[in-house]
């Protein structure tokens, strides 16, 4: 049973202290190194349990799970157990989705993964046998099996398999638990100015509003609008998955407050100022009359993030290494 732990709080004269031409670059490393600590004591975990064959990676949006998953893939295998990495957006369907009154659509809640097929070839998967995998195409919005795409678990095979309900138990509940580990991992963070300028939560928004405009053509208002729905969900979710999990890990990087943040405020003050000027796009979530949920809502909300935003120093993004999780959010 994992629990929250080691949350990271920095405050606004810490983070200070770490700038400079020299200084900065090294506080970077510090931080990656640690994480990659986090990352190298998984493995070994993980490595002491021959009989394993998978890890289900979960958490809450924007916490880096497909990077983690990919890096803790690379490292298992070069510890000599061959590990593939799944995700299980490949197994949506295509149903009827739910909206909460407000008009938000209720893309995070498991109906609508196919958890029937996801069982059937992970059980498959751990027969030994030979599993065709999905991929699901976001733009025809279906599945579709790719000629290449097959997989058979050797002996020593690991397979990492990541996404916001992979601690279900509608999912792993099926699976014979003396070959599954569970990770849950989350940013759990608080940066101070006096007093909490930006917890946990807003790290992650921060983190999805940049993520968003950059591979969904999305507006920050649009993301902001949204996340009451992401919120429900982790709400009813995620606590039986962080006590389902057997490791959790932090994914907050504590000099990402000088680089998320920065970035974010830019996407957040030009989303203000297009609906100040009356040029916003409806949001690419919600499909009303309004194009929004509750705009004046999500408005003061972003409002208040800028201002929390603009106290914090800004460090060229470029100093980011490529393998970081923070790439996710930033290219």
């Amino acid at each position: 049973m994992a629990q929250l732990s080691q949350m990271i709080m920095i405050t606004i004269e810490e983070l200070e202290a770490q700038l400079g031409v020299s200084k900065f670059p090294r506080f970077i490393r510090q931080c990656e190194a640690a994480f990659q600590l986090k990352i190298e004591r998984a493995c070994q975990q993980i490595l002491a349990r021959p009989d394993l064959q998978a890890i289900f990676v979960s958490g809450p949006t924007a916490s880096g799970k497909t990077t983690f998953s990919d890096r803790l893939a690379n490292a298992l295998t070069q510890a000599g157990r061959p590990t593939r990495v799944l995700s299980l957006d490949d197994y949506y369907n295509s149903v009827t989705v739910h909206r909460d009154a407000m008009g938000r659509p209720d893309y995070e809640t498991i109906a609508m993964l196919d958890t029937e097929a996801m069982i059937r070839d992970f059980t498959h998967m751990f027969n030994g046998e030979t599993v065709r995998l999905p991929t699901f195409d976001f733009v025809r919005r279906r599945r579709v099996f790719e000629p290449n795409k097959i997989l058979r678990l050797d002996e020593k095979d690991l397979v990492v398999i990541e996404g916001l309900h992979g601690l279900s138990d509608q999912i792993i509940g099926h699976l014979p638990k003396q070959h599954v580990f569970g990770i849950f991992i989350m940013p759990w963070s608080t940066f101070l100015d006096g007093r909490q300028l930006l917890g946990s939560r807003d790290l992650r928004m921060l983190r999805r509003i940049s993520r968003d405009v950059l591979h969904r053509g999305s507006t920050a208002l649009s993301t902001i609008d949204y996340w009451p729905m992401i919120d429900h969900t982790e709400e009813h979710f995620f606590p039986p998955y962080l006590a389902r999990a057997d490791l959790y890990i932090n994914s907050c990087l504590p000099y990402e407050f000088c680089i998320v943040p920065p970035l974010a405020a830019a996407r957040i003050r030009e989303s203000l100022v297009r609906w100040e000027q009356g040029t916003l796009p409806p949001s690419v979530y919600i499909h009303n009359e309004k194009g929004y949920a509750d705009l004046p809502q999500a408005v003061e909300e972003a409002r208040e993030l800028l201002a929390a935003c603009t106290r914090l120093p800004q460090a060229d993004l470029s100093l980011v290494p490529p393998q970081s999780i923070l790439q996710e959010f930033i290219r």
